[in-house]
């Protein structure tokens, strides 16, 4: 009796190499994403294009596939998520526009005098004031302003009737006083100007919010 149920236990019992069977999914993936990358930089550097803007798209398919693959068998579920997290990231900022905005990281805050219009200022993450009562405005000029993830804050003289106001935010919310007039995505705001437009504000973000307050 004892001799059948140690013969039962030997064959019944899983031994270490069929715990550690299955395909390392995970690794699978994360190897192919590599050896893309790889070519895509290898073709780049030939001279070819290379539309890396599908590559988080492309990215996040065959990681779905690859988590679809675990569920029947296989391994690596979590490098996966990881991996579809980082994808995700990527994919986000391609949506955004972020490319757009290379620039330094930081907060800044401008205060143009006359002499220094036109305005063009950009960081890709942080804060941006931009102060148009400290100095007077010229007669015409126009201010460029773009952060990719951040917030940008506008003081404008209480008389604004010759400034053209467009506030753009791909994912985000605009404020004017205080009191929100847009949010959500792909958010446009403008206030043409109540006179004859002679100053032009060119306001864009993103990730984040844009506020625009009178002095």
């Amino acid at each position: 009796m004892d001799t059948d149920a140690e013969v039962w236990t030997q064959q019944s019992a899983p031994t270490p190499q069929s715990v550690r069977g299955g395909v390392q999914v995970g690794r699978v993936v994360l190897g192919v994403l590599v050896v893309s990358a790889g070519i895509g930089w290898l073709l780049d550097e030939s001279g070819l294009s290379v539309p890396w803007s599908l590559y988080p798209a492309a990215a996040l398919t065959l990681i779905g596939l690859g988590m679809l693959v675990t569920l029947v068998g296989g391994r690596g579920r979590g490098l996966l998520v990881w991996l579809g997290v980082v994808a995700l990231i990527a994919a986000v900022g391609v949506g955004v526009g972020a490319d757009r905005y290379s620039g330094p990281v930081g907060d800044l805050v401008v205060a143009p005098t006359v002499t220094e219009w036109p305005v063009a200022e950009r960081v890709s993450a942080g804060t941006i004031t931009v102060d148009l009562t400290s100095h007077p405005l010229p007669e015409s000029g126009t201010a460029t302003v773009e952060i990719g993830a951040g917030r940008l804050v506008v003081t404008v003289p209480a008389d604004d009737s010759r400034l053209t106001i467009d506030a753009r935010t791909t994912a985000g919310t605009v404020r004017v006083d205080g009191v929100k007039v847009a949010d959500g995505v792909d958010v446009r705001w403008l206030r043409p100007a109540a006179g004859a437009a002679t100053i032009a504000l060119h306001l864009q973000v993103g990730l984040g919010d844009i506020e625009v307050n009178h002095e």
